[in-house]
């Protein structure tokens, strides 16, 4: 028996022993849990500082309103796109229409 658990079992017999016991068990398993949650959160830290070094002077708001200005400027470029396509296809067929009017009448005047 150690010296705390002779004290104990002086003081309040083998009940006592036990409970200190279980409470000794209690303590070293907290430490250890503690130790690991240090060792984790000590990780976290070091993956978050990583991460964080990527961007500019570890500015991540400036980094996402970058991002943010070039999606509005695709956004706006593919707009233009398809409107620009819109008006070719447009110009397209109005000038389809009046090659088709044209040889029509073309055709209709050789026939008369």
């Amino acid at each position: 028996m150690n010296q705390w658990q002779q004290d104990a079992a002086r003081l309040g017999g083998p009940a006592l022993v036990q409970l200190l016991s279980v409470v000794r068990d209690n303590q070293l398993d907290l430490m250890s849990n503690f130790d690991e949650l240090r060792k984790k959160t000590s990780e976290l830290d070091e993956a978050n500082k990583r991460l964080l070094s990527g961007f500019p002077a570890n500015d991540v708001e400036v980094h996402r309103c970058y991002h943010e200005s070039i999606t509005a400027w695709r956004e706006l470029r593919n707009k233009m796109v398809r409107e620009a396509l819109m008006k070719v296809t447009q110009a397209g067929t109005l000038a389809a229409f009046g090659w088709l009017a044209l040889t029509l009448s073309a055709t209709c005047i050789r026939i008369l």
